[in-house]
């Protein structure tokens, strides 16, 4: 009987353990204020089933890098407007780049909605969404602060 009760004690502490060591600061989706000389992205991640335990990062213009995208999450940037090269990259070990676009045509003062959509055999893309489709999708997304 006492092996019975430590090895639940013990399994209880483990699992909690490793949920507090899972769990980041996050915040509930807001949208930000608008730069009148800088474009804003949001690059978001809906929930979904396909690859849930992958976490994502992005890098904006070969600088600035935005993680971790997790499922049902989403960053943000402010960026230059004109052009914006996005690489969305897998953030494990032998993770790599999943995609690597370049979006055109970027005006100040507006906001762009970019979703990580998941394509043919676990591949990942970044897409363009109209506004009002970004909105929707983003709503009850969390923003998750990287750890420092």
């Amino acid at each position: 009987m006492y092996k019975r009760l430590s090895l639940f004690v013990f399994t209880i502490i483990a699992i909690l353990t490793i949920q507090g060591c899972k769990m980041l600061p996050n915040k509930p989706y807001k949208p930000e204020a608008l730069d009148a000389k800088k474009a804003l992205i949001y690059i978001y991640r809906p929930s979904s089933i396909i690859s849930r335990g992958t976490n994502f990062s992005v890098t904006v213009n070969g600088k600035t890098v935005l993680k971790p995208l997790v499922d049902h999450s989403y960053q943000f940037a402010y960026v230059q407007p004109g052009t914006v090269n996005l690489v969305l990259k897998e953030d494990k070990l032998l993770g790599g780049t999943l995609h690597d676009v370049n979006f055109d045509n970027l005006e100040p003062g507006k906001a762009y909605y970019i979703k990580t959509e998941p394509a043919l055999f676990g591949a990942y893309e970044l897409e363009m969404k109209d506004e009002t489709v970004g909105k929707a999708e983003l709503k009850g997304s969390k923003r998750f602060l990287p750890q420092k």
